[in-house]
Order: C-alpha cells, then sequence, then structure tokens
C-alpha cells in the first residue's frame, strides 16, 4: 500500500501548472498550419482539447495580443507580437541582430520597406521588417507567410533546395495564382528558379499582390541551404525607376550578412547551379 502510495505521489507534480500544456497544444495547433488562418473546430481537432477550453484560450490569447481573428472570416492566426518573441531568441538571435543595420542601410538608400523571412512549413515567415517611412509603402507583417513561388523571399530560399524538396512543398501547398502575372506551372517555376541562381537575386513582378514589386536575396550559414531570405519591397512605379541599384544592393547585403554568419553566397550559388545542371544531363 505504502508503495502504490509513493507511486502514486510520483505521478503528481505540485509545480505544474496543467492550463500551460493546453495553451501550447493551441500554440502549436496555429503554427502548424501555413494557412493564413485556422477555424475553431480546426484548432480543437488538432489540440484535442474540449471546444469551450480551446475558445476560451483564444479569446485570452487574443486579449493580450498573441492571437488575432479575422473580423470577417472568425479565423485564428497567431499574431506578430507572438513572432516578435521568437526573433530575439535561438536560433534567429545572430541573424536578425546582424541583419537588422544592414536592413536599415537598405531603408535609408532607396526608402522602401525591407523585410527578413525564414523558411517554415513549405514556405517562409517573416521575423523581421524595416517598414518605409513613406505615405504609400508596402511591408510584411512579423508572422506573415509567404508562398515559395510567388515572392521574392520564397524563391530566393526555393532556388537554393534540393529538386525533392521542393516538389514536397508545392505538393503540400501547391501554387495558386496570387495575381494574373504568378508563375503557376512547376516547369515555369523551375526556369525562374535557374535565373535566380544565375544573377544571385529574385524578383517578385506583381506576382504576390498586383502594384507591388520585391527584390530578395538568400542568406547562407555554414550549410548548403539558405537559412534566410531578405527582400526590399515597394510600390512597383517607384521600385522600376530603381531596379537596378536594387539589385545589386540586395545582392551585396545577402553576401554580407552570410559571410557574418559564416556563410558564403557565391559558392552555394555556383555548387546550386552545377547541381541543377548535373541533374539536368
Amino acid at each position: 500500500m505504502k508503495r502504490q502510495a509513493k507511486a502514486k505521489k510520483g505521478l503528481y507534480d505540485k509545480n505544474f501548472v496543467a492550463v500551460t500544456q493546453k495553451t501550447f497544444a493551441v500554440l502549436e495547433a496555429l503554427s502548424q498550419q501555413p494557412k493564413p488562418g485556422v477555424p475553431l473546430e480546426e484548432v480543437t481537432q488538432i489540440s484535442k482539447l474540449p471546444k469551450t477550453t480551446v475558445f476560451r484560450l483564444l479569446y485570452s490569447m487574443n486579449k493580450l495580443g498573441f492571437v488575432e481573428q479575422d473580423e470577417d472570416t472568425g479565423l485564428y492566426s497567431l499574431s506578430g507580437r507572438f513572432f516578435e518573441l521568437g526573433t530575439n531568441a535561438l536560433p534567429y538571435q545572430r541573424l536578425t541582430v546582424l541583419a537588422r543595420p544592414l536592413m536599415q542601410t537598405l531603408l535609408l538608400s532607396f526608402g522602401e520597406s525591407v523585410n527578413l523571412a525564414v523558411p517554415k512549413s513549405g514556405g517562409a515567415i517573416y521575423i523581421a521588417v524595416t517598414e518605409s517611412p513613406k505615405p504609400h509603402r508596402v511591408a510584411a507583417t512579423v508572422g506573415g507567410f509567404s508562398f515559395i513561388h510567388s515572392t521574392s523571399v520564397g524563391k530566393s530560399i526555393a532556388a537554393h533546395m534540393s529538386f525533392e524538396q521542393r516538389e514536397e512543398c508545392l505538393n503540400r501547398l501547391g501554387m495558386p495564382p496570387m495575381t494574373s502575372t504568378t508563375i503557376v506551372s512547376r516547369q515555369g517555376f523551375e526556369e525562374e528558379l535557374a535565373r535566380v541562381r544565375a544573377e544571385g537575386v529574385a524578383l517578385d513582378v506583381e506576382e504576390n499582390a498586383p502594384g507591388i514589386i520585391c527584390v530578395g536575396g538568400p542568406i547562407f550559414a555554414s550549410g548548403r541551404e539558405p537559412i534566410a531570405a531578405l527582400s526590399v519591397s515597394g510600390p512597383a512605379v517607384r521600385m522600376y525607376q530603381n531596379l537596378p541599384a536594387i539589385k545589386t544592393a540586395v545582392r551585396e547585403t545577402v553576401r554580407t550578412i552570410s559571410t557574418l554568419l559564416g556563410g558564403n553566397v557565391a559558392s552555394r550559388i555556383d555548387e546550386a547551379g552545377a547541381t541543377e545542371s548535373s541533374a539536368a544531363v
């Protein structure tokens, strides 16, 4: 009897707060979905918690500013405030510390917003944004999700994935036509990525949203695949005027950040190009 009592006592942890487990179950359910928003029923199904419990947790996190609910659709998503917490934690702490001064330099040079994104769930998630001060500006949202086929950060990352990894991402999320100019064929996408590798930068010319142009480039650390991508984005009418200079500046900026992180953009691009060429033979 005493042994059984001790065993039961061992299972009980007076310092453990049970609601914490439920809270993180809901957060994980939201973070695992690459979609712009998740309905209450789906969060309930994934977290395996009672619907009333999930609703109250989402309501509370919304009040605290860590979860957003779309007024029109009722869908839930993690807010920018939630992702801002992650930018100050490993593994992205060093990346953001090194990137922010260079992002500010790009902003001062061209007056357009600068965005930093990392691979996530088959696409890219923005972890830092430096917004343009101009009245008519374009900027990503921290925590916002981008497809790999329609954005410059997505293309920058996808260009240096293996073919199998790209196929996995595209099979998972598809290639939805965001605008009339979005690349929606696998062959067209592969041809576009070949250009990205050749130039060292990727372009999104009104492919993700009408009237917006973005120029992005990959950031490497010690591995062969990008750990992040950086982009400059703005209204097409202004971006067209400075496009050659912006491409050069983005190329040099991602090269600098990569070097500081222990990576080498030039060698990674050369390797990727050689790999793709040999695979095509």
